[in-house]
This record gives structure tokens, sequence and C-alpha cells, in this order.
């Protein structure tokens, strides 16, 4: 059995573990404090960050949340155990916890490292990746930034993993007259607000759809002119979190959104346009993705939410860039080569013991780890990935 711990903080380790289970079936489990929106096998596990909180937390910056005397952790972590004595635990992924890294390796089960971007040579995050028998990094390898060659040696690049990994984009234009802005918030805390709001709303023959909440109102779903914009400005709809935002997404002429994974997974896989907004996040998580897709030219970005005189030619711009680059940046195979990944370790392959790969049991045509299929390429240490997506360098 696969066990999937998946963070709780925003919704994005959610999807993607989503994503991958639709490949993976009953042969994976996700263990998470955050109740997952689609049906999968999971753990609910008791929350970690409740208070009181005592003590330092990080115990000396040797790990990242390890509070004294919290029942929420002790529980958590012993739900962990039994789950992995009970199911025979072959594997354990972590997206994304240091702290179960650890207990991983401490209960004999090979861990994995799902990678995010961001500077994360502190104690914390090199103990775990240096004790993960294989790290998983979400995009293209040509897309990575610099870490020690011990971790390039156990990386696989999967490419994106993205929720609507194999739909079919949906066709047509927006319904609305004017330029269609999709503004796709996360669950993981922004800055947008309702003068930030006010602001896009002042563009003229634009309107916007408003996937989320902003952090000074409550979500409403509602459709009308906001503040005392000219008549010539656009609407904004108030549409919340939407269980399906493809159709959205797919119609949108730009979307404007913070650069999370999921987020970038998701437009990719649309195949739209892209004005990356990056919100704060530990170890400068977004910063580093959205500096990765600028210099891919796969999007713009801007460091803080745009004025009324700046969002036109922000918004021209992106869509002169169009958003037909990012097929050299998501394939919609991300997910299941994740899930080749994870198979692999499981059944005693990269990371562990000698032993077959169990790739066959995915799609052929998108496996992660088998270096003997057609068209793989080495990795420094004498790994070898199958390609996940490419895209030109200079």
């Amino acid at each position: 059995m696969i066990g999937y711990y998946a963070h709780h903080v925003g919704s994005g380790h959610l999807h993607r573990a989503a994503a991958v289970a639709a490949h993976l079936g009953p042969r994976m489990t996700v263990l998470s404090s955050a109740e997952s929106p689609v049906a999968i096998d999971q753990v609910l596990l008791s929350r970690d960050d409740e208070p009181p909180i005592h003590g330092d937390v990080t115990a000396a910056q040797s790990l990242h949340w390890v509070p004294l005397r919290n029942n929420g952790l002790r529980e958590r972590t012993s739900q962990i155990v039994r789950w992995a004595e009970q199911q025979r635990c072959s594997v354990l992924v972590s997206d994304v916890s240091v702290e179960v890294l650890l207990l991983a390796r401490l209960l004999s089960i090979p861990p994995v490292a799902v990678a995010l971007r961001g500077k994360r040579m502190d104690r914390a995050h090199t103990l775990g990746y240096d004790v993960a028998a294989t790290i998983i990094a979400p995009w293209p390898r040509v897309t990575h930034g610099r870490w020690p060659q011990r971790w390039l040696d156990k990386t696989v690049w999967v490419g994106p993993v993205s929720r609507f990994d194999g739909r079919a984009r949906a066709r047509g234009r927006c319904g609305l007259a004017g330029r269609c802005v999709v503004l796709m918030l996360g669950r993981g805390g922004d800055s947008m607000t309702e003068a930030v709001l006010r602001e896009a709303a002042a563009v003229p023959d634009t309107h916007w759809h408003l996937l989320g909440t902003c952090a000074d109102r409550e979500p409403v779903r509602s459709a009308g002119r906001i503040g005392a914009a000219p008549e010539s400005a656009g609407i904004v709809e108030r549409l919340g979190w939407l269980a399906d935002p493809w159709p959205m997404l797919c119609r949108a002429d730009v979307v404007v959104a913070a650069p999370g994974d999921a987020a970038i997974a998701d437009v990719a896989a649309a195949g739209r346009p892209l004005i990356a907004v990056p919100q704060h996040r530990p170890f400068g998580e977004q910063e580093a993705q959205a500096a990765a897709l600028v210099r891919h030219r796969l999007c713009l970005s801007v460091p803080t939410w745009p004025d009324r005189q700046s969002w036109p030619r922000l918004l021209d711009r992106a869509q002169s860039l169009g958003g037909t680059g990012w097929s050299a940046y998501y394939d919609g195979r991300g997910s299941a080569r994740m899930a080749a990944a994870m198979l692999e370790v499981a059944e005693g392959g990269r990371g562990g013991h000698a032993g077959a790969s169990a790739v066959h049991d995915l799609d052929p045509s998108a496996p992660a780890v088998r270096g003997a299929q057609a068209g793989a390429s080495a990795v420094p240490g004498g790994r070898q990935v199958a390609p996940s997506p490419r895209l030109p360098v200079g």
C-alpha cells in the first residue's frame, strides 16, 4: 500500500494527490488533515496546529513544525504509524512535510519527497531531502534550479500534475462582451482585497471572473459593477470556490493567478495566457516559480497587484505572449508519471531494494522511471527517466 501525506494548507496538495490516486486506485491512501473534495481512500488526520502551541516549534531550526505537548501532533503521528502498520505501507509520499519524511524513515518505510520550488537549503529541508529515497519534482527538468548533486541523483522530473490531466479543453468563448479575465485565488492565502479588485473593475472593456475570496470579504456569488467605476468598465462576477473551474479557465482570454504548483498546472492544462502575481510563501516558493516561468517565456509576472492604469497594457502583453508555449511545459501525463515513480519505489526499485518496476501497470506512453524505454534521457549520476515536457533553452 502506498501512503500519500497531503498538507492541509491550500488545496493544491490534495488536488495533486487526487490526480495521482486516479491512476493508482486502491493501491494508494491519502493521509491529510483536510478532507478531499473528491472521493478517494483517505485517513483524516488530527490537526497539529490548533492552540495552545507550546515551545520552539522548529526545535532550534532543526525541523519545521514540532510543537511541544501538542495532543494533535501526537495523535496524527500515531494515526500514521497505526495505518502504516495495519496496511503494510510500502512507500510514504510527503507532499509536503519534512517531519513525515523522517517518520517514514524511522518506520523503515522508503520516504518519497515531493519538491517545491524556492530556497530549500535550510537544515530541515536538507535533512528531509537527504533521507528521502526519491524526490519527485513536478516540473520539467530544464526549468529546475540549482541543487546538490546528491539530490539530483535521486530526483524524478514528472512535469506538472493537474487535476485536469487528460481532460479535453472546453471550446468557445465567454458569453460576455469584451476581454474575459479569470482571477484565480488560492486557499493558501493571498493579498487580494476589495480595493485591488476595484482597480481591476475600472479597466475599460474588460470583465472579470473571481474564483476564490478576497482577503477582506466573504465569498458572494453575484455579478455587477463594483464601486464607482465608469460605465465603460467591466463587471466582476464573484464565483467563490467553484468545484469545477475548468470551462471558465479554458474560455478566458487571460488568467491572473498566484503561481502555486496547482494553479500553474491547471492554467498550463487549459493553455491560457497567464499573469502571475506571487504571494508570500515560506522559502520564496512562488517568487521562484514565477521567475522560472518568465525565464522560459511562459507567462508574465508582477510583484504586486496592478492598478487601473497598469492593467490594460499588462493584459495586452499577456494576450500577445499567448498560451501556446504551455504545450512545451505540460503534456497532461504528469500524474501518470508521478504514479509510476511511486510504484517504482513501492516495489523495491528506485531508492529502495533491487526489484522489478511496476510501470507496466500504468499508461505505457507515460513512464517516469523506465530508463530502458525509448526516448529516455540521462540525468546526472546515471539515473534514467523518460522525458517529461521539454522547453527550448535560450
